[in-house]
């Protein structure tokens, strides 16, 4: 992770339940920009992430990069493009406890 001078940082907490899936990126996914100057935004990556609920964690990530790609086309990015993402299985739970 990278910081810049002067930032403020804050701490969150949430809580997750077994199933849930957490992506994290930076923002040259929703700033990757096509040759018309239009970024790719927080809509079509929210689209991107829904478009197919059951993929894999890979899939998911495969699909978001590919639907990214296919917005920008042959427009050169001035940003990198990372991203993050795991699944959460829950706490292993010893036999006999719940």
């Amino acid at each position: 992770m990278g910081t810049m001078e002067g930032m403020k940082f804050r701490e969150h907490e949430f809580k997750l339940d077994p199933g849930d899936r957490v992506y994290v990126f930076t923002d040259g996914v929703p700033e990757a920009t096509n040759a018309e100057n239009e970024l790719f935004g927080e809509e079509r990556t929210l689209a991107a992430l829904n478009k197919d609920p059951n993929a894999s964690l890979e899939q998911l990530l495969q699909g978001v990069k590919s639907s990214i790609d296919e917005f920008v086309g042959e427009a050169v990015q001035f940003d990198d493009i990372t991203m993050l993402g795991f699944d959460y299985f829950g706490e292993k739970v010893e036999d006999g406890q719940d």
